[in-house]
């Protein structure tokens, strides 16, 4: 350990060892708004060694996994060995997958209120496995940059609200808009479904059994979101469990998502279904985890993609005992979504993953680019492609891209700088 006294070690250039105010000053400043892309926060060269993981006060640098600088007992002290961080191929990586599982949502969704998931078009036929990608990234991401910080769960919460709800307000918005201009708010409006897309309880009661409410207007893709808004709820109370025992917490969280499912199978309900992908969330937590640590193979998960198989397999079982009633619902929905999870991980975190990641770092700033806006492509292309009658022909299709992009742009690059930072809350 190497006291920091405001002056650089001797070993080392006093632009390894030492960040000053003004560099902290930046990168809190990144953090207080949403990512507006994973490359654009983790790469900043203004970051130093420490990376973007920083709290609120100058004495408390974090890094991933746990390395870098450290506060102890009022010093400052700092390990000597390098802080590990995400290599520019991976961030390139994480990048691409967002872009394109963001594009190919939109592409879905058009595709099939179109008609065109036909012939050539099946290949667009499978949107619920693109959320499925957003799962994983979700996990990783929030893993990697929240580990050293959401154990304070007050900032943490608020970051999180401050990441979900105003792009969430902005998509009901726009669906208020579009159903007035078609002329069917009226008819469609529902007090219970906004409030219930308002508390993150809605998901599609056309696919599967035990939902509570279907999302706002029609705005499908939101399903996502109570998944989503769940697993940041429950993460920094893992995360305590974990950091003391992390192979037992695993094991528990393996073992107790399939237990889940199980009580989905037998009584519907929407938690059970939500603890149940879980595990899918929380293995993307495992394998930013496992990079930390040095891990280049899915076999650094363990017990979790033991688990995860055994999802499947029950499952699958699933459709054996209650019979199959299409591929897109319930229960053979759900045998997609774990497999698919199942085959990307197996797939992407291995030799497989290494190979295609110097082809997606050639594609770094156009990816980089669409996944700034990948959130608002998500939430707000519904309201625009799918359900505005003006869009249905090609000139007002035209027009509804560019809108969608110009608000996508709005909510994610633009509308939380003008939120309160908060960073008085860790």
């Amino acid at each position: 350990m190497i006291k920091l006294d405001g002056s650089a070690p001797e070993s080392r250039s006093a632009s390894d060892t030492f960040i000053s105010r003004r560099y902290l000053k930046d990168a809190r400043d990144d953090l207080a708004r949403p990512h507006s892309s994973i490359l654009e926060v983790c790469a900043n060269p203004t970051h130093g060694v420490g990376g973007p993981h920083i709290g609120r006060e100058c004495c408390n640098f974090y890094a991933f996994g746990g390395g870098g600088f450290r506060a102890a007992k009022g010093r400052m002290l700092m390990q000597t060995e390098e802080p590990p961080k995400l290599s520019e191929r991976l961030i390139a990586s994480l990048d691409a997958a967002r872009a394109g599982a963001a594009c190919y949502v939109v592409l879905h969704h058009v595709a099939n209120a179109r008609g065109w998931s036909n012939g050539i078009g099946l290949v667009l036929r499978f949107g619920q496995e693109a959320v499925l990608v957003f799962f994983l990234l979700s996990g990783f991401v929030i893993f990697a940059n929240e580990r050293n910080r959401a154990t304070r769960p007050q900032g943490y919460y608020l970051r999180r609200l401050r990441r979900i709800y105003p792009a969430l307000f902005a998509a009901m918005l726009l669906s208020t808009l579009v159903a007035i201009d078609n002329g069917t708010f009226i008819t469609e409006f529902s007090l219970q479904e906004m409030l219930g897309t308002l508390v993150s309880i809605q998901d599609i009661l056309a696919l599967k059994p035990g939902v509570i409410i279907n999302p706002y207007l029609n705005n499908k893709p939101l399903w996502s979101l109570s998944y989503e808004v769940g697993f940041y709820a429950a993460f920094p109370f893992i995360l305590k469990l974990w950091l003391r025992w992390p192979t037992s917490t695993n094991r528990v969280i393996g073992w107790g998502c399939c237990v889940a499912y199980v009580t989905y199978i037998v009584a519907p309900n929407h938690w059970s279904l939500v603890a149940a992908y879980f595990l899918v969330w929380w293995c993307g937590a495992m394998a930013a985890e496992g990079y930390i640590r040095g891990a280049r193979d899915v076999r650094s998960l363990g017990a979790l993609l033991h688990c995860l198989l055994l999802l499947t397999t029950i499952a699958s079982v699933a459709v054996v005992v209650d019979g199959y009633h299409g591929l897109g619902v319930y229960p053979f929905l759900m045998v997609r979504h774990f497999a698919v999870a199942l085959l990307m991980l197996i797939t992407l975190f291995g030799p497989f993953g290494a190979r295609i990641s110097p082809l997606l770092h050639r594609i770094s700033k156009p990816a980089a680019a669409v996944a700034s806006v990948s959130y608002g492509l998500y939430v707000l292309h519904h309201p625009l492609l799918v359900d505005w009658h003006r869009a249905r022909t090609a000139e007002g299709l035209s027009v509804a891209i560019i809108l969608l992009v110009a608000t996508s742009y709005f909510v994610d690059r633009k509308l939380n700088r003008w939120l309160p930072r908060m960073s008085s809350v860790n």
